[in-house]
């Protein structure tokens, strides 16, 4: 009986590449002095002319061979004619280049080598190019691959110098372009750990570096920490992670099935099928070990032909089906394994031994966000303007109650204005949004907890919300977000989220969505507003006057910081038209006052004024910089936010 070996791997291997940590367009190099540096062919001949000429040429259990320097260098340093890469003088030495190469499209690469003397050129341990013997440089050796976009390749080039001329040149075309040939250094890396780069995206209103974010890891079914330290955003919202990762694998779901060469046909891949870009493969039954059922194999190395994911599609008494699914066509004519390849009139059988081994996953991970002063950011983000919105919506749904989406054109709305969570959004929310605004039931409670106010999704997820679906999808607030799967094919780990707020109704400080137009700008439109300040009888009055200019003003919203170690707030008196809601509240350093007129009729001209009256808590006739106005916001009557000049 054959036995079948069953594997669990529990560290990363990364095939023996160096340790060289530039990154992407660096590859690593192994400099060797050859020939006793003399010519010398008394353990190995001049030239490599076949791969174990290579192996011989450049183990340095020979006494002729010896390492003279190991690094890295540039891919154009490699490319172009290696020239500037040390070696041994001018003749008598090799190189041997080792990278990741991991392809920007999925489809077939040819690559080319030119050298003098010897070359090979090995992908994932298969030979795709070679130009072995003695001679100058003369023209490219080429050699095809089908490569999967995103996963990560291992690939050695080797080169061979005895004497005279030395050169050794590399290049590649890409599916897209079959005949341009170059080199691109995003598909070129000697970094042999994974990353991750994280991109958040706010919007347009929000400073970015506020922010700082912690990487999570899944431990004993909660996310934990996977260090104390916090990393702040570029003002782009990106940040990398890579040195905060987990990277102990752990035994996953399934099993990856690779084959080697044997005697008998144990595997049937059926004719391309166009239509659906894909191939039906069928392995012998009889290949499975105990513990390993068919439809648990998820991963399959077929030869040189496939190394990627497989579906599992059905299995009777002696066979297990799966789909490969690929846009180019396996290149059966191209295989180092010919021999072990027979073509039938629709089929090919493959004469194939079978090894399982179960998959191995990195642990799932997650991120926190968090910032300093979120009640004073969060009161920049809910204003006046949200409210209005939110109840012109409410208010013209039509006289039987059946129409929306008058005023709002993004799911996106409705999930930041549905403030009670409950997947629905109505009166009773615009109620919590305008007592959030008074300061009568401020949202979150006024928590100092970024959870109680941030949503995070995804971009793919936030993308695909629409006024339809917006109810079906996750909707409470949180500053975490879980789980972030690594890949454990590419080194190369980018995600990127949006983030949206409970009650920004108007989406000024929320991501844009790709399919929908911003909405959220304050337009170019200007009112004026005046500010006094003056000191009567140990009072501090600070008088603010509106001048709305054309536009019908309906709501306004200022932010008056104050020192509350020399003033005491005391009350806010209001002189407006039109029976508004005004609004004054302490926020403990600020107050939030305003008007709103959510009625229909009437708006607010330049009569309109606030008095704010604190109390002096230290005799003193200099009140420069006691207060300071931070954020203004204004609405007119057809829900477009304006900006406010101070005078």
């Amino acid at each position: 009986m054959k036995k079948i070996l069953v594997i669990l791997i529990l560290t990363i291997v990364f095939n023996n590449i160096s340790s060289a940590q530039s990154g992407w367009g660096y590859v690593n190099y192994t400099s060797y002095r050859t020939h006793n540096g003399n010519g010398s062919t008394n353990q190995y001949s001049q030239f490599a002319n076949n791969a174990a000429g290579f192996d011989i040429m450049f183990n340095t259990a020979n006494s002729n061979t010896t390492i003279f320097r190991t690094g890295e260098v540039t891919l154009q340093a490699m490319a172009s004619g290696s020239s500037s890469v040390p070696r041994w003088g001018s003749d008598f030495f090799g190189y041997k280049f080792e990278f990741f190469f991991i392809p920007q499209e999925t489809g077939t690469y040819r690559f080319g080598i030119n050298s003098d003397d010897a070359s090979d050129l090995f992908i994932n341990g298969n030979v795709v190019s070679t130009y072995y013997g003695g001679h100058g440089a003369s023209a490219y050796q080429y050699g095809t691959i089908n490569l999967i976009a995103g996963q990560r390749y291992s690939v050695v080039a080797r080169m061979q110098e005895y004497g005279g001329g030395e050169a050794f040149f590399f290049h590649w075309s890409r599916p897209s372009s079959p005949n341009t040939y170059s080199y691109w250094a995003n598909e070129i890396t000697n970094q042999s750990s994974i990353s991750l780069n994280l991109t958040f995206d706010f919007g347009q209103s929000i400073n970015r570096t506020n922010f700082t974010t912690k990487l999570l890891v899944q431990s004993n079914n909660q996310y934990l920490p996977t260090t104390n330290t916090s990393r702040t955003l570029s003002n782009l919202g990106a940040v990398n992670m890579t040195s905060d990762l987990d990277t102990l694998k752990v035994a996953g779901n399934g099993f990856r099935a690779t084959t080697t060469g044997g005697q008998v046909e144990w595997c049937v891949v059926y004719d391309y099928e166009p239509s659906n870009q894909r191939y039906q493969i069928l392995i012998d039954k009889r290949e499975f070990p105990a513990g390993v059922s068919p439809s648990s194999v998820t991963n399959l190395k077929l030869f040189d032909l496939w190394d990627g994911p497989v579906t599992y599609q059905w299995e009777d008494t002696f066979w297990a089906a799966y789909w490969i699914n690929t846009p180019t066509q396996f290149n059966f004519a191209g295989s180092s394994f010919t021999p072990n390849i027979r073509r039938a009139s629709f089929f090919w059988g493959l004469s194939a031994e079978f090894t399982f081994t179960q998959s191995q996953n990195f642990k799932p991970h997650g991120i926190e966000l968090n910032t300093t002063n979120v009640t004073s950011l969060y009161n920049s983000i809910v204003t006046v303007s949200d409210v209005f919105l939110a109840f012109k919506e409410v208010s013209n749904r039509g006289l039987l109650g059946n129409e929306s989406g008058l005023e709002f054109s993004s799911g996106i709305q409705y999930m930041n204005s549905d403030v009670d969570e409950n997947g629905i959004f109505d009166e009773r929310d615009t109620y919590k949004l305008i007592q959030h605004l008074v300061g009568e039931e401020i949202i979150g409670n006024g928590s100092s907890n970024l959870s109680d106010y941030m949503k995070i999704l995804p971009k793919s997820e936030y993308d695909a919300i629409t006024k339809l679906n917006w109810n079906t999808k996750p909707n409470s607030t949180t500053n975490t977000y879980s789980p972030i799967n690594l890949s454990t094919t590419s080194l190369l780990n980018t995600f990127t989220y949006d983030v949206f707020w409970k009650g920004d109704v108007n989406m000024s400080h929320s991501a844009l969505q790709a399919n929908n137009a911003r909405i959220d700008a304050k337009t170019s439109s200007e009112i004026n507003a005046y500010i006094i300040s003056e000191v009567i009888n140990n009072k501090v009055i600070v008088t603010i006057t509106l001048d709305p200019l054309q536009e019908a003003v309906v709501g306004t919203q200022f932010q008056l910081n104050y020192d509350n170690t020399k003033l005491k707030f005391e009350t806010v008196e209001f002189k407006t038209k039109d029976n508004p809601t005004n609004y004054g509240n302490n926020r403990g350093n600020f107050i939030n006052i305003g008007s709103l007129i959510t009625s229909g009729n009437g708006m607010l001209d330049n009569t309109t004024e606030y008095k704010i009256i604190f109390t002096l808590l230290n005799n003193t006739t200099d009140i420069l910089g006691l207060t300071s106005i931070s954020e203004t916001d204004a609405v007119n009557s057809n829900g477009v936010q304006l900006n406010i000049k101070i005078k």
